[in-house]
């Protein structure tokens, strides 16, 4: 139940009120204030209201995790129940309010709200006009008591299904992305790339997409974007699940291409789409490395079906000419350029063999971090 007989907010509501109230620079403080073990001395309704939100959570969590791996789990347990909130006014609400939406930073919930609005996170009424405050406190409050209601109800589960707390505490941590990161995590990226000679010829790339945000419209790709040299980028094709539009650039910069989606995106919705880019003419000799740019909230950590199929995470496939086969190749993962063309010891578990038909491909067991660059590196045998 999300609310007392008596009009006053339920326990877990109003323990997510006060997360919403204070800054965000205390969500983990106030996190590890509702899993204090000294309930018994606790006083003021703040404290109060923190212990009642986490009553019972720290119990059921195995008895081996550390503190902040609790608060981490409890953390992310509440913004998965807010990504699966269905009414789109109130996930918007609680997205601002809670701190979810790292590019508003507002000082209260107030003006969180007010920011998404006038950003246009709510859309506007068929008038065309702003929503009103009242209509933004009223999705904010619907939305909580929405919130509080699963945050519960996934409690009481866990509390009878203890194990089910290591999807929450096992679960990869990422830093958080750019402000202009695009709002989509990659759940599967696999590209393949076709080599002529020592130049790439071709990259097809598969992605499957979990939207981050509402009303996401499109990905932004870079053709080739391993190519040392942006202005001899090539437009993108689409293959599936897309549609290409080559977006305006000037004289010298990449050229970027957007991969517009059949229908847009909702928070928590995912997409399957492929897209490719052929250089043609544009080939160049001795490519070095293929390179991934993590441009948007990660990519899962890689998984092989049967250890042989890619279903999640990012794999990099290379096919070299049988004429022009590489000397040693690599894989390298959040590292500086210098140290992406630095060769590792003989051993060493990042040399990636290569086939006598020119194929090689590594998958990325680790979540890909925003911000950070993967792929492998080519060494060619000196003439």
């Amino acid at each position: 139940m999300t609310r007392k007989p008596d009009g006053t907010p339920s326990p877990r509501e109003a323990g997510l009120r006060r997360l919403a109230a204070d800054s965000r620079d205390r969500v983990e403080h106030n996190l590890r204030l509702a899993l204090s073990s000294h309930r018994a001395s606790a006083t003021g309704k703040k404290l109060l209201a923190l212990i009642a939100l986490g009553n019972g959570v720290a119990e059921a969590m195995p008895s081996d995790a550390a503190t902040d791996q609790r608060v981490t789990a409890l953390w992310r347990l509440i913004r998965d129940q807010v990504d699966q909130v269905e009414l789109t006014d109130e996930r918007t609400a609680l997205t601002a309010a809670l701190h979810l939406d790292p590019s508003n930073r507002g000082s209260s919930i107030d003006t969180r709200l007010v920011f998404a609005r006038d950003r246009g996170d709510f859309g506007l009424k068929s008038s065309g006009a702003r929503h009103g405050y009242d209509a933004l406190r009223r999705w904010w409050g619907d939305g909580v008591r929405l919130l509080s209601r699963a945050v519960d109800e996934r409690l009481s589960y866990l509390s009878a299904h203890p194990e089910g707390w290591h999807e929450y505490l096992d679960a990869p941590a990422y830093r958080r992305p750019s402000r202009g990161a695009q709002p989509v995590f990659m759940e599967l990226f696999v590209t393949t790339v076709i080599m002529k000679g020592r130049g790439v010829e071709r990259r097809i790339t598969e992605r499957l997409v979990t939207a981050r945000e509402d009303n996401v419209r499109y990905f932004i790709a870079r053709a080739l974007p391993e190519m040392d040299d942006l202005a001899a980028s090539v437009p993108v094709r689409a293959l599936w699940g897309c549609k290409a539009e080559r977006m305006p650039s000037r004289p010298g910069d990449p050229v970027l291409t957007r991969l517009v989606f059949p229908v847009p995106l909702q928070r928590g919705q995912r997409h399957f789409f492929s897209s490719e880019a052929v250089a043609g003419k544009r080939v160049r000799a001795d490519r070095r490395a293929i390179n991934v740019e993590v441009d948007h909230h990660g990519i899962a950590p890689g998984q092989r079906l049967h250890n042989v199929v890619p279903v999640a995470g990012l794999t990099v496939r290379v096919r070299f000419d049988v004429d022009e086969l590489p000397e040693g190749v690599w894989w390298y993962a959040d590292v500086t350029e210098r140290e992406r063309y630095t060769r590792p010891e003989p051993g060493d578990e990042r040399w990636v063999s290569v086939s006598s038909q020119g194929y090689a491909e590594h998958t990325f067991t680790d979540p890909c971090q925003p911000l950070a660059h993967y792929g492998v590196s080519i060494a060619w045998p000196v003439p």
